[in-house]
């Protein structure tokens, strides 16, 4: 259809406002879909740069967390004693609950089962603090000599791996429902109590299935004296330098050396302490 020039020129003037309308209307989209746009990027910004800060601060956290948890060693030697200073001329720290219930003066000793951790050190001296079993962790704090503290790895490598059959026999055992009890002879005869120590913990490996005590022995001799009770005289004296160590189910990391060389031996006259002959 063909139109007049007033109806072209009409024509022409709504479609041209139209076409700046829309073009009017396209900058505007286009503007918010920018303005839009900008506000993602830098919400997208924003985000991974709080993504990554608290990265960071979690890193930071954890290597704090780590820095802050001081190293676990264990004792490379049996009954040592804690001294209130760094040295021999300082006084052993008195174990307070032990004397009143034993009413002799007992001290507070570390070994092979103790876990420490380092407070200082001075020359040959470290003081300490145990932190395994962790009830002493209050009271069992002082000075022991440098040379018996191991890094829980070294102490590990000490391990026995499986046990030598010629080198042990069990004389005896004594279940019940609640309990194993074990009494072993120790054929090795080049023993101390390191040896000991990792006999002990080594045995309980291979042979105990539930709770187990472990009572060690380096003679036959006693055998008939093992359900005795109480053992007296020449008795008491025969199983005190036979009985090596024990071991209970309720301390399976601890072990005893000697344990019945104690005062009654000596008022017995007992010829030996903790195995060494007394002079």
């Amino acid at each position: 259809m063909c139109l007049g020039k007033q109806e072209k020129r009409a024509k022409s003037k709504v479609e041209t406002e139209e076409s700046n309308a829309n073009l009017s209307v396209n900058k505007d989209h286009n503007m918010i879909r920018i303005i839009l746009s900008f506000i993602a990027i830098t919400l997208g910004i924003s985000c991974s740069q709080a993504e990554h800060k608290s990265n960071i601060n979690d890193s930071i956290a954890k290597e704090t967390v780590s820095d802050k948890s001081p190293a676990i060693y264990g004792i490379n030697a049996a009954e040592i004693a804690i001294r209130k200073g760094p040295g021999l001329k300082y006084g052993k720290v008195v174990n307070e609950k032990a004397t009143q219930i034993i009413g002799e003066t007992q001290y507070c000793e570390v070994g092979f089962s103790t876990k420490v951790v380092t407070l200082e050190r001075e020359e040959e001296w470290t003081k300490i603090k145990v932190v395994d079993p962790e009830w002493l962790s209050d009271t069992y704090i002082g000075w022991v000599p440098s040379k018996v503290i191991i890094t829980s790895e070294d102490q590990e490598k000490q391990s026995f791996g499986r046990l030598d059959p010629n080198d042990y026999q069990i004389l005896k055992t004594n279940h019940n429902t609640i309990v194993e009890n074990f009494h072993v002879l120790l054929k090795h005869k080049n023993f101390d109590k390191n040896y000991v120590y990792q006999f002990i913990k080594a045995f309980r490996k291979e042979n105990c299935t539930k709770n187990c005590n472990v009572e060690l022995y380096d003679s036959k001799s006693i055998l008939n004296l093992i359900d005795v009770y109480p053992l007296e005289g020449q008795d008491y004296l025969k199983m005190a330098d036979h009985l090596i160590s024990i071991s209970s189910f309720d301390a399976s990391e601890d072990s005893s050396w000697y344990p019945c060389q104690n005062f009654k031996y000596n008022e017995l006259g007992g010829k030996n302490w903790k195995k060494t002959p007394i002079k």
